[in-house]
Formats: C-alpha cells, sequence, structure tokens
C-alpha cells in the first residue's frame, strides 16, 4: 500500500509465542495511541471550536487522517477502553461495565507483547482488566494523568526502555483532562502546568444544554481542563520528536467518550459517543477529513494492518486501511453504539443505530426499578437544570431522567436531539429501516438486549 507499511512489516510480525530477533526490530512501526478523558468531540479548534484551548491538538490534526463521524462503541470509561483493545462490542468481549473481559477474548496488548513490543500505558490500566489479559511492560500511575509535566517524563522514561532493549513499543498514553474533578477558578500554578482558566463569560455553552449562570460556570471549568489536556498532549508528541520516533509511530488520537455532562457521556445521544479520530502513520500520502461512519471498535484491527499484523479472529470491528488508501467500504453510512451497566452498577441498557442526519435509540431501562442517572449528571450543570422552572428545561430533565422505550431523532433539523418522532407517520420509512439494521446488528452480535428490542418495536 502507498502506507508503505505492509511491504516493510509483512514478515517481521511474529506469531504469538515466537521470539523476536532484536536486528529487525527498528524496522517496525512503533504504536502510540493517545486518548482524552471525557472530552467532547467538538472542544478542539481543528473541529470548528473558536476558543482556542487546542492549539497542540489543532497542529498535530494539520497532518493527519481525520475520521469526523467516528463513534465510541460505548460511552463510559472501562466498557470503553475494553471494546478499544479487543475490537468487540461489550457483549462480545465480556465488559459490559466495571468488569473484567473475558479470558478467551484476545487483547491488543498480548497481541503486540507476543510479537515482541514493548507496551506501556499510563494512566487508566485500571480500567482494563483482568491485569493478566493486559501485560503491560510498564505502568505509570492513574494520577500522571492530570499531571502534564511528570506525564511526559514518564512518557519519555518509557521511549528510552524501548530503546535500550531495542523494541519496538506500543504506548497507550491516557491523558485524564478534562474528567472529573475539574480545573478550579482557584487552581495554583502548578496544577495548571501552562493551562488557560477560563472565565464564565469566555466559553461557549454547548448547544445540548441550557445556557444556566451555573451551567455556563461548569462549562468554563471543563474548558481549562481541556487546555490542560492539550499541554500533555503537547509535551508527549514533543518528547516523541525528541527521541527520533515520530517518523516511525502510528499515532492515534481519539477521546474515549463525551464530556461528563447531561446527555453525553453514559448515554448513546450523539454527544455521548461522537469521538473523532486523528491518526498519522509513516508513510502516509494527503491526508484528509473522512465523512465514513466508524466506531471504536475499528481501531484495533486498523492498528493490526498498519503494523502489517495478521488480524485476530472474532473482532466485530473492521481496518480503516482501505479508506485510508482512498477506497470504498460497504456500510459506511451508519454506526451502532451501546451502552449497559454504569459505574454505580446500575444497568441502563441502551442502544443507538446512527446515520448522517436520522439516530435511532432503544432506551431498554425505561420503565425499569430506576431514573436514568449517573455520574454525568453529578455536577453543577444538571442541578441547575433540574431546580429551573423554565417548562423548556423540565422537558429536556424528564427526558434525561424518564426517556421512552424508543426515540427517533431527525439530526439534520434537530442536531441537539430533542424531539421524538417515533410515532410520526411521516418518518415511519427512517423506523423501519433503521430498526432493520439495528435488529441486524443484535441478532449478529447475540446481543441480550434483542428480544426487549423486538418488543419495543411490536408496541410502538
Amino acid at each position: 500500500m502507498s502506507l508503505r507499511i505492509a511491504s516493510a512489516c509483512a514478515l517481521l510480525l511474529l506469531a504469538p509465542g515466537e521470539p523476536a530477533r532484536a536486528e529487525e526490530q527498528p524496522k517496525r512501526p512503533n504504536l502510540l495511541i493517545v486518548t482524552a478523558d471525557d472530552m467532547n468531540a467538538d472542544s478542539g479548534g481543528w473541529n470548528g471550536n473558536t476558543l482556542g484551548a487546542t492549539p497542540n491538538l489543532d497542529a498535530f490534526a494539520k497532518g493527519t487522517h481525520r475520521f469526523v463521524n467516528s463513534h465510541v462503541t460505548v460511552p463510559i470509561c472501562q466498557p470503553c477502553r475494553s471494546a478499544l483493545m479487543t475490537g468487540r462490542v461489550p457483549h462480545r468481549n465480556g465488559a459490559l461495565g466495571f468488569n473484567p473481559i473475558r479470558r478467551d477474548v484476545p487483547t491488543l496488548v498480548e497481541i503486540l507483547r507476543d510479537a515482541g513490543y514493548y507496551t506501556a500505558v499510563i494512566a487508566k490500566a485500571v480500567h482494563m482488566a483482568p491485569a493478566d489479559k493486559f501485560p503491560w511492560h510498564a505502568v505509570g500511575d492513574q494520577a500522571l494523568g492530570k499531571q502534564p509535566t511528570k506525564f511526559a517524563e514518564k512518557f519519555r522514561e518509557m521511549l528510552a526502555a524501548a530503546a535500550k532493549e531495542k523494541k519496538p513499543f506500543f504506548i497507550n498514553a491516557n491523558i485524564c483532562d478534562p474528567h472529573r474533578p475539574f480545573v478550579s477558578a482557584k487552581a495554583k500554578a502548578d496544577e495548571l502546568s501552562g493551562a488557560k482558566v477560563y472565565k464564565s463569560d469566555e466559553v461557549p455553552v454547548p448547544a445540548f444544554l441550557e445556557d444556566l449562570p451555573r451551567v455556563r460556570e461548569e462549562v468554563a471549568q471543563y474548558y481549562s481542563s481541556v487546555s490542560r489536556f492539550d499541554v500533555a498532549f503537547g509535551l508527549v508528541l514533543k518528547e516523541l520528536a525528541a527521541a527520533g520516533r515520530d517518523a516511525d509511530t502510528v499515532v492515534v488520537f481519539m477521546s474515549d467518550h463525551g464530556m461528563s455532562f447531561p446527555f453525553s457521556k453514559a448515554t448513546v445521544y450523539h454527544n455521548g459517543t461522537w469521538s473523532p479520530v486523528l491518526i498519522r502513520y509513516p508513510g502516509q500520502k494527503d491526508p484528509k477529513a473522512h465523512a465514513e461512519f466508524v466506531s471504536s471498535v475499528d481501531v484495533m484491527p486498523s492498528v493490526l494492518e498498519l503494523l502489517g499484523a495478521k488480524p485476530t479472529a472474532g473482532m466485530d470491528g473492521r481496518s480503516w486501511v482501505p479508506l485510508l488508501k482512498g477506497e470504498a467500504q460497504p456500510d459506511r453510512d451508519f454506526v451502532i453504539t451501546h451502552v449497559n451497566t454504569g459505574s454505580s452498577g446500575k444497568s441502563f441498557a441502551q442502544r443507538c443505530v446512527r446515520t448522517k442526519d436520522r439516530a435511532l435509540m432503544f432506551h431498554a431501562w425505561v420503565g425499569g426499578p430506576d431514573k436514568f442517572r449517573v455520574e454525568a449528571m453529578s455536577g453543577l450543570c444538571f442541578a441547575a437544570m433540574n431546580a429551573s422552572a423554565d417548562a423548556k428545561v423540565q422537558a429536556r430533565v424528564k427526558q434525561l431522567v424518564e426517556g421512552e422505550p424508543l426515540m427517533l431523532f431527525d439530526t439534520a433539523a434537530d442536531p441537539t436531539e430533542r424531539k421524538n418522532l417515533i410515532r410520526d407517520p411521516k418518518y415511519a420509512n427512517d423506523v423501519a429501516e433503521l430498526s432493520k439494521k439495528l435488529l441486524a446488528h443484535m441478532k449478529r452480535t447475540e446481543d441480550p438486549q434483542t428480544k426487549a428490542f423486538e418488543a419495543a418495536l411490536a408496541t410502538k
């Protein structure tokens, strides 16, 4: 491929368990996967935001392939990372929520370590379980995730360790900003690490939220945390270049899901799952934006092909390499996303099939013992919405906490997904077509929510 990687690597990645020869190591591309924690897709300037909080990310984006319609398969920390590292949807890797994956499911860490790679992770290791299925050579402490300078120092150590062992590396650098708790207006200089602290009147309130004073205050805190993320991201890329490894490293950036606010994290609403991917690889030509709908379960098969490795059996995702080469792939006009169990241990099962201008959602939890409540509703934003006397705001609160089993949104006319059209006869064909796509996916992957979805369709 013009990706000039397959030809260089076709004979170099070894079968699991086969010892790697040191003289072959320098020829193999390295892999760096960088994640932001709870960062909305449109918080970066490269993706349309005018606030200027992400100059380092924006500079990187200019030289990358950009998947602007990428959605994580599940918008919750641990199950998201389980899907990312297995290429499988939650009910096929075993991690429906904050529980381990099944031991018979291969992980990206296992495959690359067995192929002779030095494997290391900074932060979020606790969200990849069981530990023996993620056999990192080195683990950077979770606390480093919000300390940009120390984070970069640990990354430098890992680069040096890989070089000392004469191995290519796979490093998963998980920056923990802008996850809660956010940077406060009273943060000290050593906490900020050069990040900008935003004021309430300086930030745009995302359209899917309500522009209330306390909401605006928390959005400002969020953007201060986005700025600190960007500091860490810039330092990581600086260390990669200083080590002379930027030219022979596949670099992937993504957020694990949307911001920790209502109608985002832990939901299948657009801002919960939307997480564009930036990818740069050795030998690439003419990087561009790609409009195809892709999923985070595609990351593992994609990077394995870019590294010259054979795909492992059982993955639900598909490699993006054909798209990177300018080729077409079938069924890239929709994406399916999932939620099962949240951090509380309660099940708020959701499914969504999403296209360019439609979204069909299934909320299996509606009518159950609990109203919707997740960690993303713990801050100033939801409290302000819940306390509002405005009828429109109260309707929005009801939509979130009570929900409806089936919801159809015309996202071209209603991008913030407020008006449910499931019973509108003008949209009957859309409901039928999207239901068919989602049901086929559920049956193919043996989704435990299949019968409940069929029942909901029968009674809508």
